[in-house]
């Protein structure tokens, strides 16, 4: 599967990457929702795994917007909590806002390759 990986901490994107790349997906980054949007608009991606808290265009508002375009991709919300919601709050609306499932930070990668291979690309 082609999958966004979208996360403001490098050794996070890192740590995703590494681990979706080995399972033999390929990857590819972004650090913002903005730079998301952008990567998405190119290329169609069947999975993104987004972070809910970043400086520049956060993963609640990219769910949201995914959500909203037809056949897009599947979304897998990451999170270590945030300034403005708790972190049950965030992972509540990552789901109704379109998310498939929700990580709490710290996870194990094995986890997050196991979800991400138990999704199937929409038609």
């Amino acid at each position: 599967m082609k999958i966004l990986v979208v996360d403001d901490v490098p050794a996070v994107q890192v740590s995703i990457s590494t681990a979706l790349e080995a399972a033999g997906h390929a990857v590819s980054l972004a650090s913002s929702g903005k730079q998301a949007l952008s990567r998405i608009e190119s290329e169609a991606f069947d999975v993104v795994v987004t972070d809910l808290w970043m400086p520049d265009g956060d993963g609640l508002r990219l769910i949201k917007q995914l959500r909203d375009q037809s056949g897009g991709p599947r979304v897998i919300a990451i999170t270590g909590g945030g300034p403005k919601l708790s972190i049950e709050l965030a992972g509540s609306l990552a789901e109704v806002w379109g998310a498939e499932h929700v990580l709490l930070k710290p996870f194990d990668d094995r986890r997050l390759v196991a979800l991400v291979e138990g999704l199937t690309p929409r038609v």
